[in-house]
């Protein structure tokens, strides 16, 4: 399986890349949208991991462009960032991507989801990977184990 990573970090793309490549992947890295899209000439690729902010071509339009051409409608697609505010959170989930992992969660994490976006839809477990790991903030926030302040 061939890996877009699309990061304007040099030193996450690395470590992204070394970390694809030991779980037996074939790895592609750009540094921006108009990069990746370049990129994606030179190899079939089966799976995009990118940043949603970068210079030259953001993650945001880097989707879009990508959605609009037929062969790579239905790739799947993992945005990544390290910004998990609100208007982050609503710019990824308003594009219909497949999936969003904030850059400080552990790797192992980014394997499953690589797993769960590659897994066909009708076979894909019911929650995403973070749902099916971690409780949510929903369920956190009405945990009655938790204590609450008076």
């Amino acid at each position: 399986m061939n890996i877009l990573i699309v990061d304007d970090e040099p030193t996450y793309r690395q470590m992204l890349e070394t970390f694809l490549r030991m779980e037996g992947w074939s790895v592609l890295t750009a540094s921006d949208g108009q990069d990746a899209l370049q990129r994606l000439g030179e190899a079939k690729v089966d799976c995009i991991i990118s940043d949603v902010y970068m210079p030259v071509m953001d993650g945001l339009k880097f989707h879009t462009k990508l959605r609009e051409m037929p062969e790579y409608k239905t790739i799947p697609f993992l945005f990544v960032s390290a910004y998990s505010d609100l208007y982050t959170l609503n710019a990824v989930t308003s594009t219909n991507n497949d999936g969003f992992l904030q850059k400080t969660k552990p790797l192992k994490l980014l394997k499953e989801w690589i797993l769960y976006l590659m897994t066909p839809e009708d076979k894909r477990p019911s929650g995403h990977p973070e749902e099916t790991t971690t409780q949510t903030k929903y369920e956190r926030s009405h945990d009655r184990s938790i204590p609450r302040r008076k």
